[in-house]
């Protein structure tokens, strides 16, 4: 046979995924005739297909995965004519890979089906897991509620924590998200199970009552639901950021395998799990979790916004005008701090609403989620809503979300077939016409972190209003005095426009400003942000390698004694995303380091103190930012090059391993990136303060609060 004409065209990504996503060998072939085929384009074309989520059939899908494989098979065979026999494997060891994962979900189904609770009917065993779920959460509250009673102060670093039935210490939050993963899980797992789709939406048949027995039995559910987003997490990792699945055996398997485990699935990420864009990815999305979690206990005990909440029973008008609730101001706040523009006079529209609408339509449903926990009678069987769809739009409608915006929140929050969790989609639509509202998923959701995350699971980007948050941080600048610049430049066919440009003493730093949506940790999301990262940094660079090339430039928009200072680049993102390490010389950091470095000298940990009704916050300084009693050039440029709040967090980072099975004979490892949690003391060490001092500090406000709180609680002499 013929070889077929080489030309010199060059790959193009358009026409390959046009092919990938309609399954099309002979479009992709005329296109790769058409093209100077190498070794770098093939593993290029692999990675298209490797990444490729359509291409992964989680339930058999016969006529696709045949003719999935028959392209593979053409393309496998076509590779070894260009490139020879090792190009063919690398083809065909995609296709292993795409087995290998569809393999994990299909037995993690199979074992579900041989379970107690798989031989019920399957909207019995949707029911008995909601419900279990309800009864999971209903004795978290009573243990939590306990346990903050007896709580004098609490840590604002290290979150909180309760006891378990043996004893063990374990976090309040971690068991809120298991139970909302679990549950997701498990509704999406069936929704796979027994087509349960409109469209990407699960729509569920009418859920009978369940009791004890069976609510009992869907615990299995539960723990393969937990597997099923273990092995999604791991496939996605794989899949997006690399690494190698090993399948152990015989002789191979690791010491201590169990004996009935007959391989085990062993999966090496890139440097052992701790690469940059990993690491980095990580760190960034527990930053903005922990930076809404402070904001919001900060607004609590020092504006009081939970006294203005006028509900949701008469008609309440958007903010500024009203608020549903305490929660909605702090997550309107929170989110205009954060992003550095008022989401209050934001018109935009990411998702379809605008950012106060998402808030509006996530308070409403946490305050209708309140109201079910507070009921004189409530029990778990309570923490599960289910409303007519009509209705709720009703309510949305009443508290300031036209027809049509309630109908588009209502359709952005229920559950779908790439949900992560169910604080983002905490509705369920059931082919009857109604709704059901996961109770617990909306009244400990944060609501700033739920808008980001489900804006983030659904690719949307914020940086529509890139100017708005460009004008914020050269405002930022100004008003400490530090003149900060914006202007476009020309020179020849190339255009420079420069977001904030800063002339501090010898330096001249060049900000590039992002408004990007995070990963919410999830792989898929991580890789794409990872390849912004790498792009922003190229034109970081290029705009300060114009400032040095043509200093004329520098001297009419800044002035003639500016030209020949040091020109730093810079990437500075809106939410918190830094690195500790340049790119190419390019810095990274995000606005609430920048703020917090230029307008509080100490870095400080809260800790709160809890006086009757009221709350007193405590605040210990630990580190000081700068030398002097002014911040320089030269102290920004240490805290760029050793940020601060991203090395106390990396100082905490460690790996643990996850192990689960997909079937009673294979075994599952991976690691996994965790944190411990950020303590007083452990703060203290990592800067290099004296811990034993600041906790002397804090327990001696611990004791004047409990006097206050001795003299509060004496009954008055009459």
């Amino acid at each position: 046979m013929n070889k077929p004409p080489v030309q010199t065209g060059r790959l193009r990504e358009d026409l390959v995924k046009e092919a990938l996503d309609v399954v099309d060998w002979p479009k992709l072939r005329a296109h790769l005739d058409a093209v100077d085929l190498s070794t770098d384009d093939l593993i290029e074309l692999c990675g298209h297909i490797r990444r490729c989520s359509d291409w992964i059939a989680k339930y058999p899908r016969k006529s696709f995965e045949a003719k999935r494989d028959k392209f593979m098979a053409e393309f496998a065979a076509y590779a070894r004519q260009r490139l020879g026999t090792n190009a063919r494997d690398k083809v065909t060891a995609v296709l292993e890979l795409i087995r290998l994962v569809e393999h994990g979900y299909r037995s993690i189904l199979d074992v579900l089906a041989k379970c107690a609770i798989g031989k019920q009917p399957p909207a019995v065993r949707v029911s008995a897991c909601i419900s279990r779920g309800c009864y999971d959460y209903h004795d978290l509250l009573r243990r939590r509620d306990s346990a903050l009673r007896k709580a004098k102060q609490l840590d604002l670093a290290s979150g909180f924590f309760i006891p378990d039935d043996a004893g063990n210490m374990v976090s309040a939050d971690a068991v809120v998200e298991g139970i909302a993963a679990s549950v997701a899980m498990t509704v999406i797992m069936e929704a796979y199970t027994n087509q349960w789709f409109a469209g990407d939406i699960v729509a569920l048949p009418a859920l009978p009552a369940v009791g004890e027995e069976a609510r009992f039995q869907s615990g299995a559910t539960q723990v393969m639901a937990l597997f099923w987003r273990n092995w999604q997490r791991l496939e996605k990792r794989r899949r997006f950021q690399g690494g190698e699945i090993r399948t152990l055996k015989g002789t191979r398997k690791p010491a201590g395998t169990h004996p009935q485990i007959e391989a085990v699935i062993q999966y090496l990420p890139p440097e052992d799990g701790m690469s940059e864009a990993e690491v980095y990815d990580y760190l960034a999305n527990e930053r903005v979790r922990d930076r809404l979690t402070q904001t919001f206990m900060e607004m609590s005990v020092e504006h009081r916004l939970s006294e203005r909440g006028v509900g949701i029973d008469g008609v309440v008008k958007l903010p500024p005008t009203d608020l549903v609730s305490g929660e909605e101001g702090h997550a309107g706040v929170s989110l205009s701090e954060i992003l550095g523009y008022s989401i209050a006079s934001d018109m935009e529209r990411p998702g379809g609403l605008r950012l106060l609408e998402w808030v509006r339509g996530y308070s409403v449903l946490k305050e209708l989620g309140q109201r079910q926990t507070e009921k004189a009678d409530a029990s778990a069987d309570s923490f599960t809503l289910v409303i007519p769809e009509t209705e709720l739009l009703d309510i949305l409608e009443r508290c300031g979300l036209e027809r049509s915006v309630a109908n588009r929140f209502v359709e952005q929050t229920l559950l779908h077939r790439s949900s992560r969790d169910m604080f983002d989609c905490p509705l369920v639509r059931v082919q009857d016409g109604k709704i059901v509202l996961f109770v617990p998923a909306v009244v400990d959701a944060n609501i700033a972190m739920a808008v980001l995350s489900n804006l983030s699971n659904r690719s949307e980007q914020l940086s529509r209003k890139g100017k708005a948050f460009e004008q914020h941080i050269r405002e930022v600048f100004q008003r400490n005095n530090i003149p900060a610049f914006a202007f476009t430049a020309k020179r020849g066919s190339e255009t420079y426009e420069y977001d904030a440009v800063v002339v501090w003493d010898d330096i001249i730093l060049v900000f590039e400003c992002k408004n990007r949506s995070l990963s919410g940790n999830d792989p898929v999301q991580a890789y794409y942000f990872d390849l912004e990262v790498q792009s922003q940094a190229k034109q970081a660079a290029r705009l300060a390698e114009a400032l040095q090339r043509y200093p004329d430039i520098v001297e009419k928009e800044l002035g003639g004694e500016h030209v020949g200072k040091k020109i730093v680049p810079c990437v500075l993102h809106s939410l918190p995303y830094a690195r500790l390490e340049p790119i190419d010389g390019v810095y990274f950091t995000d606005a609430s380091s920048l703020i917090r470095f230029l307008e509080q000298e100490y870095f400080r940990v809260k800790v709160e103190h809890k006086i009757g009704s009221a709350t007193l916050l405590h605040r210990t300084a630990l580190k000081k930012y700068w030398k002097a009693d002014k911040p320089t050039a030269e102290d920004l440029m240490r805290e760029l090059s050793e940020p601060f709040a991203l090395s106390l967090s990396v100082d905490h980072l460690e790996m643990t391993r996850v192990d689960f099975a997909i079937s009673p004979k294979e075994e599952v490892v991976m690691p996994e990136l965790t944190r411990k949690p950020i303590t007083t003391r452990s703060a203290c060490e990592a800067v290099g303060a004296d811990a034993d001092i600041a906790l002397k500090e804090i327990a001696e406000v611990s004791r004047q609060a409990a006097r206050v709180r001795k003299r509060v609680a004496r009954p008055r002499k009459r």
